[in-house]
């Protein structure tokens, strides 16, 4: 069995998704085929124009944190926040310096085939109260879990920046042919479930299908 599994390092609902994908993967021994994509941010900031704090990100911000309770997970806003932008506007800066860098680092760990790993011990970091998150500090103690020099990484990573890049634009496309923009989705024989929240009615779509 095999899953498609579509992620962003800016949704909550993605890192409140993982535990689950890890323990589908390493229990239940169904291949996920991990995906990377930028946020919505990134691909489609026309998104956020008419979003603001109160209408939006607040609402979601007591859903967060409401949603991680019930699963027993940790929850923090991030500091700094993997997009640079303005909550109380919704405006986007054309400065982005965190987001690029930790997904093309994470789309060249992908090839080791580490990218879901790293994404949750990232994530981990991320909206679970860690400040700096993103400082090399960090990052390296969670690549050496897995036996990879981050500075090695961080070089690998600039040598092939344009193909990093075409590969995440790809996953895009395919995330977009598969049925939704929207993420953490997932992709099982054709369906997609798209939402932390749908994750049950992929598993009922993968006993179905002979999952015990």
């Amino acid at each position: 069995m095999k899953v498609d599994l579509y992620f962003s390092f800016r949704s909550p609902y993605s890192y409140l998704i993982l535990p689950r994908i890890l323990e589908l993967r390493d229990k239940y021994g169904v291949e996920i085929n991990f995906k990377l994509v930028y946020p919505l941010a990134i691909r489609n900031p026309e998104f956020f124009k008419s979003k603001n704090f109160f209408t939006y990100f607040l609402p979601r911000t007591f859903d967060y944190f409401s949603q991680a309770k019930k699963l027993g997970m940790k929850f923090r806003a991030p500091k700094p926040d993997p997009i640079n932008q303005s909550l109380l506007t919704g405006k986007i800066s054309d400065h982005q310096p965190y987001i690029f860098y930790i997904c093309h680092v994470c789309q060249m760990i992908c090839k080791k085939n580490l990218g879901l790993d790293f994404a949750y011990e990232v994530s981990k970091l991320i909206f679970g109260g860690v400040k700096n998150w993103n400082k090399d500090e960090q990052l390296a103690i969670i690549t050496s879990k897995f036996g990879v020099d981050l500075y090695e990484l961080k070089n690998d990573t600039e040598l092939n920046e344009k193909e990093i890049v075409k590969e995440i634009k790809k996953n895009q496309e395919e995330q977009i042919l598969a049925g939704h923009h929207g993420v953490p989705m997932t992709v099982y024989k054709g369906k997609f479930f798209f939402g932390q929240d749908r994750f049950n009615d992929l598993m009922t779509e993968l006993r179905i299908n002979g999952l015990k």
